[in-house]
């Protein structure tokens, strides 16, 4: 298991100016030991390309890996443009609705993922269902071009608001660039026979027994609520996670 921290777990000081995208590259090296970072499109305070092959440039050096880049709502405003188009899919712009030129970014900042989020339901969920099916479609072409592959977790609130939800719509997209990403406590149960999921995510009030298990060959994103005591609520996870870990490898072995 490979552990990657969000930056967005880290929005309140970033966008306060207390603290900078690179000091907090260094301390999930220095002070949470991370195995890798997910920078929030958001937090970049410059997208130029010297600026980005700067912070790819300290996270390789401090041993990290840039794993990818957080999107929340990346359909949206795509899949309200496709489900309002009658007809259109065929013709569907993806580089109409790349906000920032998103996968520019993520291959100077050698991303392997972006991290996103299903559309609320809107007023005609159906409409809405078909519109980010378009859209997820067209993200996918451009996905496969950069070489970067579209997580999609589950979130209350849209049309992926579980496991099932987000997995319903990635059978209609059909790409093999456009993945779910589960919370890791969810039930192996509702995972298929040939289900792959590069990376799960977990938060720091997760049983980390739990996580550790069916996290255990993939990455696993950690988020946490955005509070004063992120640093503290982050550290102490990853310690319990190792611990875990360790645990588990060690049951495995005898």
């Amino acid at each position: 298991m490979r552990i990657a921290v969000s930056s967005s777990t880290f929005r309140r000081p970033l966008a306060a100016g207390e603290l900078t995208q690179l000091e907090w590259v260094e301390r999930c090296a220095s002070v949470l030991g991370a195995d890798g970072v997910l920078a929030a499109v958001a937090d970049f305070p410059r997208t130029d390309p010297e600026y980005v092959a700067q912070l790819r440039k300290v996270a390789v050096d401090l041993g990290l890996v840039p794993f990818g880049l957080d999107a929340p709502g990346l359909f949206d405003a795509a899949a309200a443009a496709a489900a309002a188009k009658a007809g259109g899919a065929a013709s569907f712009p993806a580089a109409d609705y790349l906000p920032g030129d998103l996968f520019a970014l993520a291959s100077a900042f050698g991303a392997l993922v972006v991290r996103t989020t299903l559309p609320p339901p809107g007023e005609v969920p159906p409409a809405t269902f078909v519109g980010t099916v378009v859209a997820a479609k067209a993200f996918s072409r451009a996905a496969k071009a950069a070489n970067v592959t579209i997580l999609v977790a589950p979130a209350l609130g849209t049309i992926g608001a579980d496991l099932a939800g987000v997995k319903h719509l990635l059978k209609d997209v059909d790409s093999a660039w456009l993945r779910a990403c589960p919370s890791a406590p969810t039930d192996p149960a509702s995972f298929g026979a040939k289900d792959r999921y590069p990376a799960f995510t977990a938060s720091p009030a997760d049983d980390p027994v739990v996580v550790a298990d069916h996290a255990s060959r993939a990455w696993l994103i950690l988020d946490a609520p955005a509070e004063e005591r992120a640093w503290d609520l982050i550290g102490d996870a990853i310690q319990a996670l190792r611990q875990a870990e360790a645990q588990r490898l060690q049951v495995a072995r005898r």
